[in-house]
């Protein structure tokens, strides 16, 4: 019910599913439009597609796959998830309002953005990032006084202080902490099975391996990691995963 609130009070209109493929939105001259990745991917012939194209429509690759350490610390090193939230209606141009916009891998060539409903959004910066309203004094202390609490607790849909306000805050172009709060990979533990990310402000949380790939979804398809499969087999397993397995020197720790 105050979904439904929120949405009449933005007025917009919620999206079903995690996040809606948005190509057309202003990009950097680096990103590679779907046409131009099956250009590159359409011929590429690896162990892992031998006999047909990659496919271009969905990231197929599962964790039971000898490949997958390497191609998570792949997808890391190139930052290929690591995304920013604009404001509502986009930051600095016109975009949609129907979710919340996430700015993919800027200045990349997989750089992309995803509408995400707003009630994912919500769960995202709020209980996955864990963000508290001491966390943004400059935002909430004209509407009472800070109560280290979650971010949820202050926030209406209706009422200011208004969620609509608060993505303006973080995501609008003057804003501090649009870059500041970039989420990024720290770690990854295979034994735990669970990538560490930090994002500004002092918050670091984990995902699974199962909710991280989820989020490599929003991004990649078999056919955008391409160079992946051709690095595995051009150099075999623990090539991204494994330090010094060239024989190079590696600091002692």
């Amino acid at each position: 019910m105050r979904m439904i609130r929120l949405v009449s009070y933005l007025g917009i209109v919620p999206v079903l599913g995690w996040a809606v493929s948005a190509d057309a939105f202003p990009l950097s001259n680096a990103a590679w439009s779907d046409g131009l990745w099956v250009e590159h991917c359409h011929d590429v012939r690896t162990t892992y597609n031998p006999t047909s194209p990659l496919d271009t429509k969905a990231l197929t690759i599962k964790k039971e796959d000898p490949r997958f350490l390497d191609f998570l610390y792949w997808v890391w090193a190139n930052k290929i998830i690591e995304h920013q939230v604009e404001q509502v209606g986009g930051t600095e141009w016109n975009g949609p309002t129907s979710g919340v916009i996430f700015h993919w891998a800027p200045g990349s060539r997989w750089e992309t953005h995803t509408v995400v409903p707003f009630e994912h959004a919500i769960h995202h910066i709020a209980d996955e990032h864990r963000w508290q309203d001491n966390m943004f004094k400059d935002f909430f202390a004209p509407f009472g006084p800070i109560k280290g609490v979650s971010i949820k607790e202050r926030l209406s849909f209706d009422k200011p202080p208004t969620w609509a306000q608060f993505l303006r805050h973080i995501g609008g172009p003057a804003s501090p902490y649009y870059r500041y709060v970039f989420h990024q990979e720290a770690s990854i533990d295979p034994l735990r099975g669970v990538v560490v990310l930090f994002s500004g402000q002092g918050v670091a949380f984990e995902y699974t391996f199962d909710r991280y790939v989820k989020e490599i979804m929003e991004v990649l398809t078999d056919c955008k990691a391409y160079q992946f499969f051709q690095l595995y087999d051009l150099y075999g397993k623990g090539f991204a995963s494994r330090l010094g397995w060239a024989g190079q020197p590696v600091p002692k720790r």
